[in-house]
């Protein structure tokens, strides 16, 4: 190896504090993470997401820090410039490694292809990486740029001449994916391992703690499930609950808990607000719970690739017709609807020996 581990130069692209938690197992798992790494942090329209990348920061000795702001809305070019700058800013340098967190963010994609890098790697963004790898990864037989959209062409051509005109280069690249998920490829998927996490649980825990973790979602304030739906879910965790249990209910960085506070806690729910990823605070308290239940949240495949058997696993599905209706909402690209999304997630529930279970 040419390079020292402390010599290796490292990107990552991040817009989520879990996306930036599986870059950090990825430099774990390979003995990077004393490498001089560069973080690019997008996630300044969520407060929280913000507080919890800060926080995962000081787990990286060798630490430099962009913050990019991308507008949502508006005028194509005041959109593509803030990352266009950024990479000029970077063209001097040659990378080791680029990581990136999530294909939909296809400024992500255009840094990658327009700078300078050894080996490009795409880590998780949560169990969203299924449905990626059926409709975009494979099919694009993992080389970037992979387009989103087929539609508006016209719209599409006027993005490229923009790109091009602010210097950003979009070379064909093939990349990497870093994923929990096993999936059949040649040499092109790595096994994340949640090799940090291991370490972090005490080994002498003998026997998981009576307490059920309900991992919050925002599914309500999405619109992908009425109140009155994700209440009945609640109501049932109940029903089927040890009564010597004591429930606990982690809440989602995007969750309202004005609107469901006062709910939870009169169906007896101990509320916790974290600023770190569920996992994280699992570890660093060396909590292993009795059960885990959920919807389709990453977490539920983490908590069985940390515990295996010793805890239990349950994920509560959509009813059949609110499914349906999902398929016609396109989610992040025309190239599948949300319903692709959620669908690809449970047919990995068995593969992971978790329930699947509709509120009775």
């Amino acid at each position: 190896m040419a390079n020292s581990q402390k010599q290796k130069k490292i990107l990552l692209l991040v817009s989520s504090p879990f996306q930036y938690w599986c870059a950090q197992e990825y430099l774990h798992q390979f003995g990077l993470e004393r490498g001089m790494v560069s973080v690019v942090n997008a996630a300044t329209f969520c407060d929280n997401s913000m507080n919890q990348i800060e926080k995962l920061h000081k787990r990286l000795p060798n630490l430099s820090i962009h913050t990019l702001a991308i507008p949502k809305q508006g005028d194509l070019e005041e959109r593509i410039k803030p990352y266009a700058y950024l990479t000029e800013e970077l063209s001097s340098e040659v990378f080791d490694f680029v990581l990136l967190g999530d294909l939909r963010q296809i400024w992500m994609q255009d840094v990658a292809c327009s700078i300078n890098a050894d080996n490009i790697v795409l880590v998780d963004d949560g169990a969203a990486t299924n449905v990626f790898v059926e409709k975009l990864i494979a099919p694009a037989q993992f080389t970037l740029p992979i387009a989103l959209h087929e539609q508006s062409p016209t719209r599409k051509q006027e993005a490229l001449n923009i790109k091009e005109m602010l210097g950003l280069q979009l070379n064909q690249k093939r990349f990497t994916l870093y994923s929990v998920f096993p999936f059949d490829s040649d040499h092109s998927v790595v096994q994340n391992r949640l090799s940090t996490l291991k370490s972090m649980f005490d080994k002498d825990v003998e026997k998981p703690a009576e307490e059920i973790h309900f991992i919050g979602s925002p599914v309500a304030e999405k619109g992908i499930v009425t109140a009155q739906d994700y209440e009945e879910i609640l109501r049932d965790v109940l029903r089927v609950a040890s009564p010597n249990s004591t429930l606990f209910y982690f809440a989602h960085r995007a969750e309202n808990l004005v609107a469901k506070g006062q709910l939870l806690k009169n169906l007896g729910f101990k509320i916790e607000i974290h600023d770190e990823p569920y996992e994280l605070i699992c570890a660093k308290q060396n909590r292993v719970p009795q059960q885990i239940v959920g919807m389709h949240s990453t977490s539920l495949f983490n908590m069985r690739i940390l515990f295996g058997d010793r805890i239990d696993a349950t994920c509560y599905k959509i009813n059949k017709a609110k499914l349906k209706e999902l398929g016609e909402i396109m989610w992040g690209s025309d190239k599948f609807t949300l319903k692709d999304h959620i669908e690809s997630i449970y047919r990995r529930l068995d593969e992971f020996n978790i329930t699947a279970r509709y509120p009775s």
